[in-house]
């Protein structure tokens, strides 16, 4: 190929490739929602354009059998009334369940536990659906079942759009990576394709990141368990709470009785002398 071959052939990549290209990018980066394909899993062509091991098997796990697996995200919130003296044990025991329970993938997303005026427990989880009925029993059993609801949250549409997201930035990545060996030697192409790969490669690992958590959240469901303690203390408690909290009262009582008369006294500066001039034109007028 000489020089002039070589030359024509590369204003023919900038002049009719690029547009077209560049083009489809931006469909892509802007337009994905109104852009929807049928079916969730991505194809294998798809995925055998992907050069990076890791992403793909990220792609493959995102991809995962929609309707296996469903659609439906979980949430459960329980609250457990129990007594004072066993809320420490009953909050240990159930982390210390959770901990275990490696075989239902039981995963602690936050934990707390409060003592003093306000004495109260949490435990928000993550856990296999099979697991649920029988990890709220053992929440029971600590105690009294007080309260149960479920929140359901249909993530179809968000599945649809990040898969058909995937479906896109995967092939355009596949375009880029044909266009960029035909580039040859044309270092001004070849930074464009490079800058493009890079864009999409971004666009694609959030994606697929994205779809991951997705499947997290159609897979398992989370439990949210209130250990609460009722207003039907020890006689003695509130007291005892009175007496310990009897200086600070004190101090936050005299800091706001002297921020009251700092308000006060200008305002008696202007309606004292007020009121003598009002009770002074009254008696004048009257004689």
């Amino acid at each position: 190929m000489n020089n002039k071959e070589f030359g024509a052939r590369s204003k023919t990549i900038r002049k009719v490739v690029w547009p077209g290209i560049l083009g489809f990018a931006f469909v892509c980066l802007v337009g994905t929602t109104a852009c929807n394909r049928n079916g969730h899993v991505i194809s294998e062509p798809q995925m055998l354009a992907l050069s990076d091991a890791p992403l793909r098997a990220d792609l493959a796990q995102a991809a995962g059998n929609p309707s296996a697996r469903g659609t439906l995200s979980r949430e459960h919130s329980v609250t457990i009334e129990v007594p004072e003296s066993d809320l420490r044990s009953g909050f240990q025991r159930l982390t210390d369940r959770c901990t275990a329970d490696t075989a239902n993938h039981c995963t602690i997303l936050q934990s707390d536990v409060s003592s003093g005026q306000f004495v109260s427990g949490l435990v928000k989880l993550r856990i296999d659906p099979k697991a649920v009925e029988d990890l709220i029993g053992f929440a029971a059993g600590l105690g009294r079942l007080e309260h149960r609801s479920t929140q359901v949250e249909d993530l179809a549409d968000a599945i649809q759009d990040t898969q058909s997201r995937i479906e896109m930035m995967t092939t355009y990545r596949k375009q880029l990576l044909e266009l960029q060996a035909k580039a040859g030697n044309n270092i001004d192409a070849a930074i464009k394709v490079a800058s493009g790969l890079s864009t999409v490669q971004s666009h694609l690992e959030q994606a697929t990141g994205q779809a991951a958590y997705q499947v997290k959240r159609t897979t398992t469901d989370v439990v949210t368990i209130r250990l609460w303690v009722t207003e039907q203390k020890a006689f003695w408690r509130p007291i005892r709470e009175s007496v310990r909290n009897f200086f600070g009262n004190l101090s936050e009582g005299i800091s706001q009785a002297i921020t009251a008369v700092a308000y006060i006294l200008p305002w008696l500066l202007v309606v004292i002398p007020g009121l003598y001039l009002v009770l002074f034109l009254w008696r004048r007028r009257g004689r």
